[in-house]
Order: structure tokens, then C-alpha cells, then sequence
């Protein structure tokens, strides 16, 4: 195949795992990892055709050069959505730390792949990219690390839910306060399915289990 239908055939299957971990997430574990490998596979490809493949809609040598953000971003954001969907993290001085220790070795390789064309104007784009991978691959791959490789013992927390709200804009979440627990000396607030939502009622005990993190991320679940 030449190059271009493989740019297309990386993307969609970027956009597939995309749509696999955030609305159908079985196998979850899994399906994370491919996720994780996705971007990864991208970014190597890239460098390894370097001035043929693109991040963005640019030309080189007069010719449209064929685009691998789908592959790159789409997954990427799908990490960090589902994870702070699915946990929350205490204290984030640590996630930023390791955020940035595993996007930087990649957002290099991604550079070295696209610097032919990375002058100018292109590299305020470059950096809007590196920042956005930072905040989207390298906090949601930190998260999943930090919760999947955690054997800490958890303590569990009780507390009450003191209100429940539903936050409309352009995407609908569903938000539960509850009263200070644990580490937490203010009230606190958890985002959770629709689901989730209607079958809390306010004054309902809720337990939260704190866990240390394989990376010392203090992080939570509700049970």
C-alpha cells in the first residue's frame, strides 16, 4: 500500500478505538492499551517517513502531504476523558510531572519526523500540538499506569451526598456533592453516569476508597 492509504488505514483505526473506549469500553484494560499503542505506532510512522506524512493540512514540495492527526490526537483524548471519568486524582503536582516525563521522548520523535516543514508559523502550531499532547496522551496514560499497576491497600472513606446537579452545555454531566471525607477537608464533587446519578439520592452513604498509586497519585473510585 503506499503511504497515503496507510495514513487512512492508522486513522481509522484511531477513530474505531476512539469510539471503542469511551462508548463501549468491554474489555476495558485492553482496549485502553490499544489506545495507548495507537498514537505511539503513529508517531514512529511519521518519523519513519519523514517530509512524506503530516499532522496537519500543510504541502511540501507543492504536494498535499497525507495527514496522521486522527491517529495521533483522537485516541489521545480518549485516554484522559475516560480516565477522569472513571477516577479522580488528589493532588495533581505529580500527574503533571509524569505527564510531561512520558510525552516529551514522543512529542521529540514526532519533531524529528515533521521538522522539514516545522518553520514559521508552523511552529506555534507545533507547540499547541505538544501541549495538547502533553494534556491528552501523556495525563490520561499517567492516570491508567498509576491505577492499573497500583497493589496498595486502600482505605475507605464514608460520606454523604449533600446535592446532585445536572450541568447542560454542550456535552451533559451529571455531578454529585458530598460532604468532606478522608484527606478531603471541603466538600467535594464527583462527575458520574447518568445511570450512576439517578440511583443516588441525596443523604445516601457513599463509600470512597483512596488508593496510594503505582506512582504515589493519590486516586479514588466510588464503590
Amino acid at each position: 500500500m503506499t503511504i497515503r492509504n496507510w495514513t487512512r488505514v492508522i486513522n481509522w483505526i484511531g477513530g474505531l478505538c476512539t469510539i471503542w473506549l469511551l462508548f463501549y469500553p468491554v474489555l476495558y484494560k485492553i482496549s485502553v492499551l490499544i489506545n495507548i499503542l495507537v498514537p505511539i505506532i503513529a508517531i514512529l510512522f511519521v518519523y519513519k517517513h519523514q517530509g512524506e506524512v503530516g499532522i496537519d493540512s500543510r504541502k511540501w514540495d507543492n504536494t498535499p502531504l497525507p495527514k496522521i492527526d486522527w491517529a495521533i490526537l483522537m485516541p489521545s483524548f480518549s485516554l484522559v476523558l475516560r480516565a477522569t471519568l472513571d477516577f479522580e486524582i488528589i493532588g495533581v503536582k505529580r500527574l503533571i510531572l509524569f505527564s510531561i516525563i512520558i510525552s516529551i521522548p514522543l512529542i521529540v520523535i514526532l519533531w524529528l519526523g515533521t521538522k522539514k516543514y516545522a518553520v514559521g508559523k508552523k511552529i506555534f502550531i507545533g507547540f499547541i500540538w505538544a501541549s495538547s499532547f502533553i494534556f491528552s496522551f501523556g495525563s490520561g496514560t499517567t492516570i491508567f499506569i498509576n491505577v492499573f499497576l497500583d497493589r496498595s491497600k486502600p482505605i475507605i472513606y464514608k460520606s454523604k451526598i449533600i446535592s446532585k446537579k445536572i450541568e447542560k452545555g454542550k456535552i451533559t454531566s451529571y455531578r454529585i456533592d458530598y460532604e468532606p471525607w478522608g484527606p478531603i477537608k471541603e466538600n467535594d464533587l464527583m462527575r458520574v453516569s447518568k445511570n450512576e446519578f439517578e440511583k443516588l439520592h441525596i443523604n445516601d452513604s457513599i463509600n470512597l476508597k483512596l488508593n496510594h498509586g503505582f506512582l504515589k497519585i493519590n486516586w479514588i473510585l466510588k464503590k
